[in-house]
């Protein structure tokens, strides 16, 4: 994963996302998850590919939480939201810590950044690492690749009295890599200018995932699918 593939991404995340997201919401689903599942009381939780701190806006009143990501403009935005939370300039798939943590999240398919089955495993190994035991890991994959939709456009919009938005996606599976591709036309000051991202992402399927997960030597996996919240796509939940 590369922090410059992140750039308009990483600038117009929030504009797009507060706006598609209901991210009390889903920390909530996530609180009660934990709840559900926890073999001790959880007081520490991390946040892998926390993004600019949403969820753990809502979830540091709860837990002693610490975030990372990848990219350095979604780190400080999170910072500036969340000044309780520690948060780290980091890659997932070999990130270091001196702690470890009662429950570790991946929210928001952001485990689809590894791009390639063993860096999943490698980053499963790594969240495995961090957790404590009897620790729970939560995380919620990218697109199953049977999901894969051939000729999908994706359109999202933001506007307001300083910038107008449009962002376009569309994807493509070439081997075992999911690419996509997104298209930005962005309006302010009186100019519009054009930017084109692309973005590998993991193509793997549910059976990929459970002998991820057998590899990295989880235990008692389960996959819940159903009443969390609107767009989620699933959620992968094991213990150490």
């Amino acid at each position: 994963m590369k922090e410059d593939n992140f750039r308009a991404y990483a600038e117009y995340y929030d504009l797009i996302y507060l706006k598609m997201k209901n991210y009390q919401k889903e920390a909530q689903v996530v609180l009660n998850v934990i709840t559900q599942f926890e073999n001790k009381p959880s007081k520490t939780l991390l946040d892998v590919g926390c993004g600019t701190g949403e969820h753990l806006k809502h979830l540091c009143s709860q837990f002693q939480c610490s975030g990372i990501d990848i990219n350095r403009t979604m780190i400080e935005t999170a910072e500036t939201k969340v000044p309780t939370v520690k948060f780290t300039i980091a890659d997932m798939t070999n990130f270091r810590l001196n702690e470890k943590f009662d429950v570790i999240t991946c929210l928001f398919s952001a485990i689809g950044h590894v791009q390639t089955f063993k860096n999943l495993l490698k980053t499963l190994n790594n969240f495995r690492r961090h957790l404590d035991d009897k620790g729970i890991l939560i995380l919620e994959p990218w697109i199953f690749k049977q999901d894969f939709k051939q000729g999908f456009l994706g359109l999202n919009t933001y506007e307001d009295e300083n910038v107008k938005l449009a962002r376009m996606s569309t994807s493509k599976i070439t081997r075992s890599r999911w690419i996509t591709f997104m298209h930005y036309l962005i309006g302010k000051e009186g100019n519009i200018t054009y930017i084109k991202e692309i973005h590998p992402m993991l193509a793997a399927e549910y059976a990929d995932y459970l002998h991820a997960f057998e590899l990295a030597q989880f235990k008692d996996m389960r996959f819940l699918n159903e009443n969390l919240w609107d767009g989620c796509r699933g959620l992968f939940i094991a213990e150490k």
